[in-house]
């Protein structure tokens, strides 16, 4: 499916020249989470090993990421763990993941891996973006419902276990995978986990959409499923964007940035928004903009609050962006986005508001915020909010090489308006 004509490759590349960065690594670091990682760097690889001899020497001290087999002890039994994380030929691997209320896991997963399950849509979009659609044996029902069938066509005739908030244990099991998928949050370890015990199969909880860690998620992603290249081919399409609109963002001093509100469009409600600790909050500051709910908390984690008009009236943004327009995929017209935008744009209560008198309005669906293409979502942020500082950024085009290239899809859909 991916990768299967030098044409397409040769198109795209033409595609991404108007945006990309000749540079020989990236400046946007992340650090993968795998025990053995002992020198905390984003692989592991030779210099693990040299780190640990110089632990095991008492020449450096010991990282969090250094006791490779999770003894309590960093020995020669690490290095040898270290090896085999590097050749393919560990028996187990162990990361740390994350959930969203909860302390941060250990996760051990026996090796190899060679058939998964995947509960929603982030997860099977991150799988296939490292290559691995192969692996999934049983889907959530989400990926083989409505417009989800046009994007995952190849899911369409897999098994389904249930929904994924709702997962039918049964199902699961009878399908045998080594691991199941899931979101960080939903469903709760006692309809997941807890019923999983004693089967052999591995729960591994992944967001793969926050930006603070997502690419060190789709890295680990790669180590476990044996799609180590695969993975760091898509962290470096992300990273080519993080490194641009960095640059071109981090000498912005505060009282210059624009002052924005972020919509989380709900059922006609505009006055939903996002606060520190969510998606939409990481994307407009990696962006440069001055959010205006961080401050605020409600809504579900504390993250998302809902306001007054009155309220963002008188914070009066510059910029309004919704991150869960309609549009899509599957959409081929931008009917209802334009009735959106227009809604907005008129709304009574925002009349006085410099971002609606200007019309700078920007609609985007969830499709390139809260799933692992969120660096779509943030180039078309930093377009909006800089268009001088970004005449070569592109974010269709970066949007069309990870469809064409990571998701073996052609490019289509309505994902932005205006």
């Amino acid at each position: 499916m991916r990768r299967s004509s030098e044409v397409g490759m040769l198109l795209i590349a033409l595609c991404a020249i108007s945006w990309a960065i000749s540079s020989p690594s990236l400046a946007f670091s992340y650090t993968l989470n795998i025990f053995g990682n002992a020198n905390m760097d984003d692989t592991i690889d030779e210099l693990d090993i040299a780190y640990l001899e110089d632990v095991i020497a008492g020449r450096s001290p010991a990282t969090e990421m250094a006791d490779a087999n999770l003894d309590g002890i960093v020995d020669e039994k690490d290095i040898e763990q270290v090896k085999r994380l590097i050749d393919g030929t560990g028996e187990q691997i162990s990361l740390k993941a994350y959930t969203i209320y909860e302390e941060a896991v250990n996760v051990t997963i026996p090796m190899p891996v060679e058939s998964i399950v995947v509960l929603n849509l982030a997860c099977a979009e991150s799988v296939r973006g490292i290559n691995a659609q192969d692996m999934v044996v049983g889907v959530g029902s989400s990926l083989v419902e409505g417009p989800n069938r046009d994007f995952f066509p190849e899911m369409a005739g897999l098994p389904t276990v249930g929904k994924w908030s709702e997962p039918d244990i049964e199902a699961i099991i009878s399908l045998n995978p080594d691991i199941v998928i899931a979101d960080l949050r939903t469903p709760d370890p006692e309809r997941l986990e807890d019923k999983l015990e004693g089967t052999g199969i591995t729960v591994l909880r992944m967001g793969f959409t926050y930006p603070d860690y997502s690419l060190s998620e789709i890295m680990a992603l790669g180590y476990i499923l044996d799609r180590k290249d695969d993975a760091r081919e898509l962290n470096n399409l992300a990273g080519r964007c993080l490194d641009l609109i960095e640059e071109r963002v981090s000498s912005i001093a505060e009282s210059e940035r624009p002052r924005v509100y972020p919509i989380y469009y709900t059922s006609a409600d505009l006055w939903k928004t996002g606060s520190n600790g969510s998606i939409v909050d990481m994307l407009c500051s990696l962006a440069g903009g001055e959010n205006i709910a961080h401050d605020l908390t409600g809504g579900t984690g504390g993250m998302y609050p809902t306001v007054d008009p009155e309220w963002v009236v008188q914070e009066n943004p510059q910029i309004i962006f919704t991150w869960s327009s309609p549009g899509g995929y599957s959409q081929s017209n931008d009917t209802a986005m334009r009735e959106l935008w227009t809604e907005i744009v008129q709304a009574p209560e925002l009349s006085q508001v410099e971002a609606a008198k200007d019309q700078r309005v920007h609609l985007m669906t969830t499709e390139i915020t809260s799933r692992p293409r969120w660096f779509v979502g943030l180039s078309y942020l930093a377009k909006w909010f800089y268009p001088e500082r970004f005449p070569d950024l592109d974010p269709e085009a970066i949007h069309r090489e990870y469809l064409e290239r990571f998701q073996g899809l052609e490019y289509r859909g309505i994902f932005v308006y205006p």
